[in-house]
């Protein structure tokens, strides 16, 4: 019986993508070669929790891998490129943003893409994790394709382009909508109510969502043009805090319009 040689794997980065995903592809019987990290303590930290080797080196990274899995904030990965050298194995970065071709140098380069926010004290599972690849050759692209398919249920196919757009949409659904609930919690604390009464509500907007259009869903005074619950709660927030008096106004002429249009 012919054994299937387990994928190799280096991870460039220690962070909150990195720690989730080379977890879930340890636990997924792949082998983690080696974690690069700038800080030596974030390398060892999360190669002690995959029997792994580690670095705060680039010179020193292992060149012997399948797989080099760039996980750091976007703004310094083509520093990171550039000294990356005598790589045979696959190159890829796990950015929603970046283009596939930062990567151009390496013969064999793609994207891995997992939709998602991670944290290092928040592990979760991928197997309905949406994780978007692209790679520069076909033979790169079903290797990246069988690699995700040992983690997620949900692998696709996407460009440069779509991610980005995806990427972007992410952010405002997700940073924005955690933003202003991190305003409500503000609002709760100051004002003496429990934060915990919004999430019954809060649970079944997003339900809602998914369930179809969210603008069919859409409720509240801005939708029904309620002009004097919209200014009591302008002149309210003006007192507390001009700066929310204006997300709160640019928002109700946001749902406005967008209720304008659709009809």
């Amino acid at each position: 019986m012919t054994s299937v040689k387990k994928p190799s794997i280096v991870f460039i980065g220690a962070g909150n993508l990195a720690t989730n995903l080379a977890l879930a592809l340890y636990n997924a019987d792949c082998i983690i070669l080696q974690i690069y990290s700038r800080s030596i303590n974030s390398a060892q930290l999360l190669a002690n929790r995959i029997v792994s080797n580690y670095t705060n080196s680039i010179a020193n990274i292992n060149i012997e891998a399948d797989f080099y899995f760039i996980c750091i904030p976007d703004k310094a990965i083509l520093g990171v490129v550039e000294k990356l050298k005598g790589i045979k194995g696959i190159v890829v970065h796990t950015s929603g943003s970046t283009d596939i071709s930062a990567l151009s140098r390496f013969n064999n380069h793609g994207v891995f893409y997992p939709f998602q926010t991670f944290s290092k004290s928040r592990i979760i599972p991928f197997d309905d994790i949406p994780i978007c690849i692209d790679a520069n050759n076909d033979d790169t692209h079903n290797r990246l394709n069988n690699l995700a398919l040992l983690i997620s249920k949900r692998v696709l196919p996407m460009n440069s382009e779509t991610r980005s757009w995806l990427h972007l949409s992410g952010v405002i659904a997700n940073n924005f909508t955690n933003h202003l609930l991190a305003l409500s919690f503000q609002l709760s604390v100051e004002k003496g109510f429990s934060f915990e009464l919004l999430k019954p509500l809060v649970l079944e907007t997003v339900q809602k969502a998914f369930d179809g259009n969210p603008s069919n869903s859409q409720t509240g005074p801005a939708v029904r043009f309620d002009e004097s619950t919209i200014n009591l709660h302008i002149e309210k927030l003006k007192e507390y805090s001009p700066e929310l008096a204006d997300i709160y106004k640019a928002l109700t002429l946001s749902i406005q319009s967008l209720d304008k249009n659709r009809r």
